[in-house]
């Protein structure tokens, strides 16, 4: 029963966030693809309590920026006091954009190059470059090229594939530890690490256990839908002491110990 109050009141949230900026045709595309499972959204710019966004045609872009979408991460990420964010799997930047508005620094990771040229240019759609830096490539457990397989229609679910073919592109990878010195990021700032790469999580983790060692103040949120919450926290244990805590059905928490 608690299942059914918590979806009906995701809708209701949905359906309250279109109306309120009059994002009618985002609305109509919403009920399409619920009865259809396709859309044929064009490409516009709308407005959210997140910012204003391009988004691509015939994606689903119009769901990931309403404020209801993955809403128990938002209201995790509301009581938790951090100077930096850092988005990892970013797609069109949302979380940064919003986040940034909101005087945090913020720093997203997006490794298809389309979905990357979307952060960019609705960095600069809401002025927050400042605030807000986009890097056009993942982490992981090496430095690597990687052969991913798109999903135009929902480009948050594009993933790593094992061979290569005709459907696939070559994108870079960097392992954490190898690059963090560059964000100019103090030991002593709060850190909030979003982690939603499609399968990748428990090796982006491997590939950053001298990052998480240095900075004392880390709190992750990880999609565990496809790694799986029980080698997420293996590995994680194997670096430090945390504590784990659940935030939905598809996302868990770790919070580092001293």
């Amino acid at each position: 029963m608690n299942r059914i109050y918590k979806r009906l009141e995701v809708y209701v949230l949905y359906f309250y966030e279109y109306l309120r900026y009059a994002e009618f045709a985002s609305l109509y595309q919403a009920f399409v693809f619920i009865f259809t499972g396709k859309t044929s959204a064009k490409q516009k710019v709308v407005r959210s309590s997140m910012g204003q966004f391009l988004l691509r045609a015939e994606t689903l872009d119009f769901q990931y920026i309403n404020y209801a979408y993955e809403i128990d991460i938002k209201r995790f990420l509301m009581h938790e006091k951090f100077d930096v964010f850092m988005d990892i799997g970013a797609c069109l930047g949302e979380y940064s954009i919003w986040l940034g508005k909101n005087g945090i620094k913020c720093l997203a990771f997006e490794p298809v190059v389309d979905s990357f040229r979307m952060i960019e240019h609705n960095i600069q759609l809401n002025k927050v470059s400042e605030k807000v830096k986009a890097f056009n490539y993942g982490l992981g457990k090496q430095n690597t090229i990687a052969n991913f397989k798109i999903n135009h229609t929902n480009p948050g679910a594009s993933k790593r594939v094992a061979e290569k073919d005709s459907n696939t592109f070559e994108l870079q990878i960097f392992k954490l530890d190898d690059v963090y010195e560059q964000f100019e990021i103090k030991q002593n700032d709060r850190i909030a690490i979003k982690i939603d790469v499609e399968g990748m999580e428990v090796e982006m983790l491997e590939g950053a256990q001298k990052f998480i060692n240095h900075f004392p103040n880390v709190v992750l949120i990880i999609e565990e839908k496809l790694s799986g919450a029980g080698e997420i926290q293996q590995v994680l244990n194997q670096i430090g002491r945390f504590e784990f805590g659940s935030i939905d059905q598809f996302n868990i928490y770790a919070r580092k110990l001293a």
